[in-house]
């Protein structure tokens, strides 16, 4: 943000006639403005929603125990994804690993408290099928978060249309976040 203050402060005391510039840096600054304040807004509705949901749960110290969990999960999987927004393409392959590999822990635990808490409530055929769909998705999230490292991308592995394109590409781990 102060890089953005700067340069719109550098191009108003700039002589140069060039407003393509100037208007850049004030396009670039009001973005950081609008992400910023979409930020706050995101933790003002959760945190709204966290003490509204503490308070229908206070007398019930399992409940109060899951919104809390919950909540706490939540809040630390938004540090990660910030972090991640963070890393530039000159940030080390193993911190961004480090931070993919966070990420799927911390949606894999999420996941799993919310699935035992609807199947609490389930008959026991919709139970495991709700155990089953979040089976599926923590594992094609090691999978792709974790196991899978870009590699094998050649264009063997690639099915060719009519057109002679690929259809299929693998994203490399490191584009990846």
């Amino acid at each position: 943000m102060e890089d953005t203050n700067a340069k719109v402060a550098a191009a108003g005391n700039a002589d140069s006639t060039d407003s393509g510039e100037l208007h850049d840096a004030i396009a670039a600054h009001l973005q950081g403005w609008c992400r910023a304040c979409l930020h706050l807004a995101s933790l003002a509705f959760l945190a709204c929603a966290f003490v509204q949901t503490a308070r229908r749960a206070r007398g019930d110290p399992w409940d109060l125990a899951f919104v809390v969990a919950a909540y706490a999960i939540l809040a630390a999987l938004f540090a990660v994804l910030r972090r991640a927004e963070h890393l530039t393409p000159e940030s080390p392959a193993h911190e961004r690993r480090q931070l993919q590999r966070a990420a799927w822990a911390l949606t894999t635990v999420l996941s799993c408290t919310f699935a035992y808490r609807v199947a609490r409530i389930m008959p026991a055929a919709m139970a495991v099928a709700v155990w089953a769909m979040t089976a599926t998705v923590v594992a094609g999230g090691l999978y792709f978060l974790v196991l899978n490292d870009g590699r094998g991308s050649e264009p063997d592995d690639c099915h060719v249309a009519d057109d002679g394109k690929s259809t299929f590409h693998k994203i490399p781990v490191d584009d990846i976040v």
